[in-house]
């Protein structure tokens, strides 16, 4: 395969065009030039190749995107401490509420003794501070009795009720006999 510049073809074409004008001018030159014919196999090669690359460009390209978390980063390196530090802060946090709520869940059962027992003197709060201190598995017992109690003056104030709106009932229903002998 011979390959051809563009400035031969370009002269082709040139010397094409003048043989043309020749012949429209009629004059009868007859002049045979020495054109050798490019071989065109080339540009059929050339043109399959270019149909082959549009075709690769029209297919759908699979894009596969990595993320690196690598600890050599400063920004990762830093983020990762701060998080560190911010979740230990947090479990601190929750270890000391957690001990708070737990005694005030104490006192609150404390109070609720207190207050089942009706009075207290200073042995008694003495005695009770020490079974929330050193005796923990008294206090089961303590939370027991205090829920049947406040159980028990539940039941008691709903008799109680039951009992003053039966009251009012047969008072009533007296004013009514009264009433209803005052005009027969």
């Amino acid at each position: 395969m011979r390959n051809i510049e563009i400035n031969e073809v370009y002269t082709l074409f040139e010397e094409i065009k003048k043989l043309i004008k020749k012949g429209n001018d009629n004059t009868p030159t007859v002049v045979q030039p020495e054109i050798e014919l490019p071989d065109l196999s080339v540009i059929n090669e050339l043109t399959d190749k270019l149909q082959e690359t549009i075709e690769e460009v029209r297919r759908p390209a699979k894009t596969e995107c990595h993320h690196i978390f690598s600890i050599a980063s400063n920004k990762i390196f830093f983020s990762v401490i701060g998080i560190g530090v911010a979740l230990l802060v947090c479990m601190f946090m929750i270890y000391y509420q957690r001990e708070e709520i737990a005694s005030y869940k104490d006192n609150d059962l404390k109070y609720r003794y207190v207050k089942m027992q009706g009075t207290t003197t200073p042995d008694g709060i003495e005695y009770l501070e020490n079974v929330f201190d050193y005796k923990r598995d008294s206090i089961k017992i303590i939370r027991k009795q205090v829920e049947q109690y406040e159980k028990a003056v539940l039941a008691e104030a709903k008799r109680l009720e039951q009992a003053r709106l039966k009251e009012q009932e047969a008072e009533r229903l007296r004013r009514e006999a009264e009433n209803l002998k005052r005009n027969k």
